[in-house]
């Protein structure tokens, strides 16, 4: 019989969170064996298995999230920047507030954006988009957000046209803007990078032709002398073989500068494959993502 698997939740960090590796982090199963959230201090330090963070706008102890009954919950504990689930405040500052459900996808934000007086240096706030699986494994996602089949809007679409919902539809887009910036930057460096390859792949071919040219040039020289030390044959005979000589190295030379072109045209074919095949997947994961948010 398999073992039940704890609950847990995945915490990524958005495009204008105070930046942090991702977490992956059980949540026990009760109120009073919670997962802490807070800031770094001497006897806790941030961890890919916690959800200590290295930032100073958070309180030590500012927030807790447990599960219980197949619910995620989470509990501002009297932080004094505040804990928001989708924009949304859960307690006034220094004030506990009630337990709120969260599901994936949901955007938690802990603290707030504090800018310093004196040097004018901001200390930026946890922002995350978090992904939640219960004991069972399963993703515990948000209630249903859907239309009728007349095409009629119902109770479940007019409560998502919320302030908070909007907020988060406006945060997906967002981070699939940065992240689609991202990619951009990446194939650019891995497109230098290619170039890079190409220009010492050419180099190197080329190199490889001249040193087989000079080699065949060397062996019909050393054709030829071992040709005209011998006295055995005619005048005639001798430049007849020294033509055969030099037709055989045109021949040669002329073979191996049709193979270089053949090489070439095949590279030059694979990049053009492997650039339809990159716009594809580009294409195609845009479009993926558009389905997503329209979903």
């Amino acid at each position: 019989m398999s073992s039940v698997k704890p609950p847990y939740i995945i915490i990524t960090a958005c495009s204008q969170s105070h930046p942090f590796e991702e977490r992956k982090v059980n949540v026990p199963s009760a109120e009073e064996e919670a997962l802490k959230i807070g800031r770094s201090v001497a006897k806790w330090k941030p961890s890919p298995d916690n959800a200590i963070f290295d930032c100073k706008v958070l309180s030590r102890n500012h927030a807790i999230l447990w599960y219980e009954e197949g619910c995620f919950y989470l509990k501002d504990t009297k932080s004094s920047n505040g804990t928001f689930v989708n924009n949304e405040r859960l307690s006034k500052s220094a004030e506990e507030s009630a337990p709120k459900q969260i599901f994936s996808g949901d955007i938690l934000q802990f603290g707030v954006n504090i800018v310093e007086n004196t040097n004018k240096v901001t200390h930026g706030c946890i922002v995350a988009i978090v992904r939640l699986f219960g004991s069972s494994g399963e993703e515990v996602c948000g209630p249903e957000r859907s239309i009728s089949d007349s095409g009629e809007l119902t109770v479940a679409l007019s409560s998502f046209i919320k302030s908070q919902h909007l907020f988060q539809l406006q945060q997906y887009v967002r981070e699939a803007t940065y992240r689609e910036r991202l990619l951009d930057q990446k194939l650019e460096k891995l497109e230098g990078f290619l170039a890079a390859t190409e220009q010492a792949t050419e180099n190197s071919w080329q190199a490889l032709i001249n040193e087989d040219r000079l080699l065949s040039r060397i062996e019909m020289l050393e054709g030829q002398l071992a040709l005209y030390s011998k006295n055995v044959f005619t005048d005639k005979v001798k430049q007849e073989m020294n033509q055969l000589l030099e037709d055989r190295n045109k021949f040669e030379t002329i073979a191996k500068e049709s193979l270089r072109r053949a090489q070439e045209e095949k590279f030059e074919a694979v990049q053009r494959l492997s650039d339809v095949e990159r716009s594809l997947t580009n294409t195609g994961m845009f479009s993926q993502r558009i389905q997503t948010l329209l979903s």
